[in-house]
């Protein structure tokens, strides 16, 4: 993805990352959010909402799935501001947010963000399709979701 890696809290090259998971499988690996912003929300929301999504064919931004029951999804930096107001979402973006990359803490991907077929990176959309994907998701599960 050419996203800067970070081991622990050193910058790293892939190659570096990859012997150090290597060396120790529960190596912290992260990135920094400076090409998206990682929208986190619990993951029977987030499951719901990119079936909704598929449905709506607004489109399925890359989801990584951590087991503390929660997913994040990655959708264009800056696109995010309006699902803060839903209650239980969280977002990390910009230089200072951090996202922790598989297979630290047991995530996973769900939908990675790169095109399997292709070995390329796909495009972020920003969040406004996928937002009625997730507001509606809460209200379907009897969630309340607003702050």
């Amino acid at each position: 993805m050419g996203w800067p890696l970070i081991v622990h809290s050193t910058f790293v090259t892939p190659d570096r990352a990859v012997a150090e998971l290597a060396d120790a499988p529960g190596t912290e690996l992260s990135t920094p959010c400076c090409g998206f912003d990682a929208v986190s929300v619990p993951s029977a929301v987030g499951l719901e909402a990119l079936v909704l999504a598929g449905r709506r064919d607004v489109g399925n931004p890359p989801c990584l799935v951590v087991p503390d029951e929660v997913a994040v999804f990655l959708v264009r930096p800056g696109s995010a501001d309006d699902l803060l107001r839903l209650a239980g979402v969280s977002v990390e973006s910009g230089p200072g947010g951090r996202l922790m990359l598989p297979p630290a803490g047991g995530a996973r991907w769900d939908t990675p963000p790169w095109r399997i077929r292709e070995e390329a990176p796909c495009q972020l959309d920003d969040s406004t399709g996928f937002a009625a994907c997730v507001t509606d998701a809460f209200r379907l599960l009897g969630i309340a979701d607003t702050q």
